[in-house]
Formats: C-alpha cells, sequence, structure tokens
C-alpha cells in the first residue's frame, strides 16, 4: 500500500510538472478564488482541507497509521478521479486545473512530509520552491498548511462521493 501511494504521489507530481511546463504555467500571484472555480476544482479544494485537518488530528494523537490512511486515500482520489476526470483541462493548459493542482500538491506535500521526509523534500525543492518565491528553504522548515475553513464543501463533497460510487 505505501509503495502504490508513493508511486501514485510521484506520477501526480510528474503530470503537474509536465503540463505545467508545456502551458509555461506558473502560480498566479492571486489566483482565482475557489469559490469561482468549476466543481471539480471546489472539490479538491474541499478534500484538500479536509485532509489537513484529519492528518492534523492524527498526528495530535500520535496514530500515524490513521495519518498514512487518509494520505492513501486522498492521493488515490486526487490522481484516479481529480486528474483522471480533468485530464482535457490540463491538455488545454487550464489555469483553474493546473493552480488547484498545485495547491493541493503543495498541501498534500508538507502533511506528508513527517512520514515520508526525503521524497517529500525532493517535491519540495523540485516542484514548489522554484514557484513559490517565499516557500521556506524546506518542507520540514515550512509551517504546516494554514487551514481555510471556506474552501470546506461538505455537500459538494458528500456529492461527488455519489457520483464516485455510480461511476465505480
Amino acid at each position: 500500500m505505501v509503495r502504490k501511494t508513493l508511486l501514485t504521489y510521484w506520477n501526480t507530481v510528474s503530470f503537474q510538472v509536465l503540463y505545467a511546463g508545456l502551458s509555461d504555467w506558473s502560480p498566479p500571484d492571486a489566483p482565482v478564488p475557489v469559490a469561482d472555480r468549476p466543481a471539480m476544482d471546489r472539490w479538491l479544494a474541499s478534500r484538500t482541507q479536509q485532509l489537513i485537518v484529519g492528518v492534523d488530528r492524527a498526528l495530535d494523537g500520535f496514530d500515524a497509521a490513521a495519518a498514512g490512511g487518509q494520505i492513501a486515500t486522498f492521493v488515490d482520489e486526487l490522481s484516479n478521479w481529480y486528474v483522471r476526470r480533468s485530464r482535457r483541462r490540463f491538455w488545454d493548459g487550464d489555469d483553474a486545473a493546473l493552480t488547484t493542482l498545485h495547491e493541493a500538491l503543495t498541501a498534500l506535500t508538507m502533511v506528508m512530509a513527517p512520514l515520508t521526509p526525503f521524497i517529500t523534500e525532493r517535491v519540495w525543492q523540485d516542484v514548489v520552491r522554484p514557484t513559490s518565491p517565499g516557500a521556506a528553504d524546506s518542507v520540514h522548515l515550512a509551517d504546516w498548511p494554514a487551514l481555510d475553513e471556506s474552501a470546506i464543501d461538505e455537500v459538494l463533497t458528500t456529492q461527488m462521493a455519489q457520483v464516485r460510487r455510480l461511476v465505480e
């Protein structure tokens, strides 16, 4: 399970780097507000915030297994639902899709860092720091990702879970 999750994470990071490069994209100084993004982007932003909360609670309770389980679930949803359903948007260089994926991968990298220090440091140095001038020198020196409760949409998360069950 760990190997599959890490490979999927690495492949998703590589996907984002590839399509950001092809589109000559870099994170905008003023990204489109989450509320104004398409439903898939709002769903991923919501799930990202839920991941931050869940991993924070698990690690506060010294439950690395629960934190790892939440990360594995999120990585699977990120790759096998968001990226697959948004491919055409990435092909077209859609700014909202690239921004949303970058934000999710940055937060994911930060919450994974205590559990997988080396791979997350590599992603931080190769992907986050070059595109974010104010980023910490190391993922391990960065603050825990700030929670944006306004991005959490329980209704959308529930609806998307129902859609996923129907599709799968």
